[in-house]
């Protein structure tokens, strides 16, 4: 993918730093303000002139009336996609060398726990149980409010650079309501889109996680009125639930009541524990399509019925889930009920954080499961299922219908917001690209994401992440995790 930066007309891109090895990757992290063209607190760059053109790329829309393009241009004005098509001409805006390139929507990150940016890399030989004990309740309770604004600015700004523009942000240490609106400051900072999922707080998990009769905190409705007045924003609000598993009945109606009564959707963890939880929704009449469910493994065939009946969608974290022993990833369970399937990291404290490993797992470990029964018959499978194109709108466009976006993205279709991302197709391991939808699902990582674009805003470009902001508080983030760790005595 050529680069028309300056940097790139002084003899120098972004391939020829890639050539002088690892060792430079690490400075190469974040523009420089000044390269950026940003003022130190502003996430990403904007043409002045409101006109973006990418041009020349490979252009996948994950639109069925689009299709894929093998050569065409992208026109972006005012944040949205106004035109895609060949050989487009629009003088004065800023353009994106795509050749060699493939454009796709910005992936849908549909379950994160951002703020667990700051303890990265503690969690992997964790169960369930221990993370249960060790973070809720433990660790989370040592974070202040600070520390809630770096995870969130870190962990988001992570996402972008990994190609992902939005994001579930299941948030559950909402100790205070300073912690909140920490946290949504972090969000906003990083120039992220995000459906900002209030949970309850994390300073003590009996009360909270063990079969609560505690209702969801009331300053929800403080972030409804003050912090989302509307819901057109980059940043919208839902409500993180503890459901059947972790609350009681009383609990359970009343949470979702409220945040129905508020006009936002519903996230909840359920079935990781074992079956039931959909069930006991049902009991209490509250299924609906506002509902979306996290992990879903141990559910019984007919949970998983009323959920695709009622609308909902599943969220499964495969990488977590095969780990921690919550059960098999269960996304085609969700597909044969008829619920919207989508895909998420979960926790940075124990797997990696990019959307590429997580849809790569857990399409895998589908493939596998549907295969077995012809294996253990001593057959030969006939097909492979789910498909490359199946699995990347896992990623997008079902992970935007999962929180109620796709409206507004989640493909490549004039007048939806333009969240696009760019993948280098010249890189040694996706080069060369005969199938540029099997390159982005099976072939191409982070390291690959050339440019991204959120909202019409180009938050990394040529390699380099555009946040100021971030690049100033990395050391304040180290700071951070480490205190916490110290006092969570681990």
């Amino acid at each position: 993918m050529a680069d028309d930066t300056d940097a790139s007309k002084a003899g120098v891109s972004r391939r020829s730093y890639l050539k002088a090895g690892a060792a430079g990757l690490a400075s190469l992290s974040f523009a420089t303000g000044a390269a950026a063209g940003q003022e130190a607190d502003a996430p990403g760059t904007a043409n002045a002139g409101g006109a973006t053109l990418i041009k020349g790329g490979t252009v996948v829309t994950v639109d069925p009336d689009h299709g894929v393009y093998d050569t065409a241009d992208v026109l972006v004005r005012g944040g949205e996609i106004r035109r895609i098509e060949p050989n487009i001409s629009a003088p004065g805006a800023d353009v994106i060398d795509a050749s060699d390139a493939i454009v796709v929507p910005g992936f849908v990150n549909a379950h994160l726990h951002t703020w667990e940016s700051g303890v990265r890399g503690v969690a992997g030989n964790w169960t369930f149980m221990e993370y249960l004990e060790k973070m809720l309740g433990n660790i989370s309770s040592h974070y202040r409010p600070e520390d809630a604004y770096l995870g969130n600015l870190f962990g988001a700004v992570q996402q972008l650079n990994a190609g992902t523009t939005t994001i579930l942000d299941w948030f559950h240490i909402a100790n205070t309501p300073d912690h909140t609106d920490r946290a949504i400051d972090g969000l906003q900072d990083a120039g992220v889109r995000a459906l900002f999922t209030h949970g309850p707080p994390g300073d003590d998990s009996a009360k909270w996680w063990e079969n609560s009769s505690v209702p969801h905190p009331d300053d929800i409705r403080r972030l409804a009125r003050e912090r989302f007045p509307s819901d057109d924003g980059l940043l919208t609000l839902a409500m993180g639930a503890r459901g059947p598993d972790y609350s009681t009945d009383e609990v359970t109606r009343h949470d979702i009541e409220l945040a129905r009564e508020l006009g936002i959707p519903v996230s909840m963890h359920i079935g990781s524990l074992g079956p039931g939880g959909v069930a006991k929704l049902d009991d209490l009449d509250l299924l609906g399509n506002d509902l979306n469910y996290v992990h879903a493994n141990r559910l019984t065939d007919e949970e998983f019925r009323l959920m695709g009946a009622s609308g909902g969608s599943i969220s499964t974290t495969a990488e977590v889930e095969l780990q921690m022993g919550m059960g098999m990833p269960a996304i085609g369970d969700a597909v044969d009920a008829g619920a919207t399937p989508s895909v998420g990291v979960d926790i940075v404290s124990n797997v990696s954080d990019d959307l590429f490993t997580q849809l790569r797992t857990a399409v895998q470990v589908e493939r596998g499961l549907r295969n077995q029964p012809a294996v253990e018959r001593g057959e030969q499978i006939q097909d492979v299922t789910p498909t490359a194109h199946r699995a990347l709108e896992y990623a997008t466009i079902e992970g935007a219908r999962a929180l109620g976006l796709a409206d507004r993205i989640g493909s490549l279709t004039p007048g939806k917001r333009a969240d696009i991302t760019i993948i280098d197709g010249e890189d040694l391991n996706t080069a060369p690209v005969h199938n540029p939808v099997e390159t982005v699902v099976f072939q191409a990582g982070i390291e690959n994401v050339d440019t991204v674009l959120v909202d019409g805003t180009v938050v990394k470009r040529n390699g380099l992440v555009h946040n100021a902001t971030a690049q100033n508080h990395l050391d304040r983030l180290e700071q951070s995790g480490r205190r916490i760790l110290r006092q969570a005595d681990l």
